[in-house]
Formats: C-alpha cells, sequence, structure tokens
C-alpha cells in the first residue's frame, strides 16, 4: 500500500492484513484499542513478529494497550504476554471503562497512520496512512481515554 492513502476493508483477511500494515508503519508510539483483542493476529507469528519488530526499530518505541475487557489477553495471548515480558519498560495495558467504551477498534500509529474498525461485531473500517491531520482528533480522544483508564494486566500472567 502507499505510505499516503488511504483503504477501505470489509473482511477478516483485509482486517488482518491492515493491522499488519498499520503496526509496520509505526516507528516509535503506537496506540491500540479493542473489546478484547480476540480477532486480532497478535496471536499469530506474523502478528507477534510484527509487534516485536516496531518494539525493536526505535530505542524508546512505545506501545499503548488499551482494552475493554481484558479476560482473553490474560487467558487466550500466551505471545503477547512474552512479548511484554520481553519489553516490560515499553509495552503499557489498561482497561478502558464501560462507560467509556463505544465498540470501535483503532491502531494509531506516530499520530500519522490510523486503522479504525468501526465495531467490533464487524470487519469494516479504513486504514489511513500519512494522514497526521485526520489522525490528530482520534489521538487526542484516545489520549483522553487513556488517563481515565486502569492498569491491567499484571506484570506476570500465568495461564492456568
Amino acid at each position: 500500500m502507499d505510505p499516503h492513502g488511504s483503504v477501505l476493508f470489509s473482511s477478516r483477511g483485509a482486517f488482518t492484513e491492515a493491522i499488519l500494515t498499520a503496526v509496520a508503519a509505526g516507528r516509535r508510539d503506537m496506540t491500540i484499542a479493542d473489546r478484547d483483542f480476540r480477532d486480532w493476529p497478535f496471536e499469530t507469528l506474523a502478528g507477534d513478529q510484527s509487534l516485536a519488530a516496531f518494539l525493536q526499530g526505535e530505542p524508546r518505541a512505545r506501545l499503548r494497550l488499551m482494552v475493554a475487557d481484558p479476560t482473553w489477553l490474560e487467558r487466550h495471548a500466551p505471545r503477547f504476554a512474552q512479548l511484554r515480558q520481553r519489553h516490560r519498560a515499553a509495552i503499557e495495558c489498561r482497561q478502558i471503562p464501560a462507560e467509556f467504551y463505544r465498540g470501535e477498534s483503532v491502531v494509531i500509529a506516530d499520530r500519522r497512520h490510523l486503522l479504525r474498525r468501526a465495531h467490533h461485531d464487524f470487519f469494516r473500517g479504513r486504514l489511513t496512512l500519512g494522514a497526521p491531520a485526520e489522525v490528530e482528533p482520534v489521538a487526542t480522544r484516545y489520549d483522553a481515554l487513556w488517563n481515565e483508564s486502569t492498569d491491567c494486566l499484571g506484570p506476570t500472567t500465568l495461564g492456568l
């Protein structure tokens, strides 16, 4: 995909490809939000490698993950738990208060790139690359949501 442009997606496969593209476009700061991340490719080899490459690419790379319900991540995401162990200082996880969660999913990378899935029940959305003016209002809203969220996913997670 063009490093500056926009593409619509409407299937699970296209959603997965858009996520991997958005993560690959990020260099330093990334905010990711979803209901539970069950539909995201982070437990696949490609997804795990894309997040690891982002975190290893820039010495001060930072990932802010926001989740409405962390249960799935706690119980069914061993690759993500291992990634968190390897990059403790670079990954923060917070739980979105129920009253603020609207059902959408986002990836905001470097305040320049945006993946937005309108609702977690559907695989429809848009990936926009290289458009800081379009990303800024969404990024500002998620910064405020971050401040209202609480820490979750303790330092060690046991999958018992």
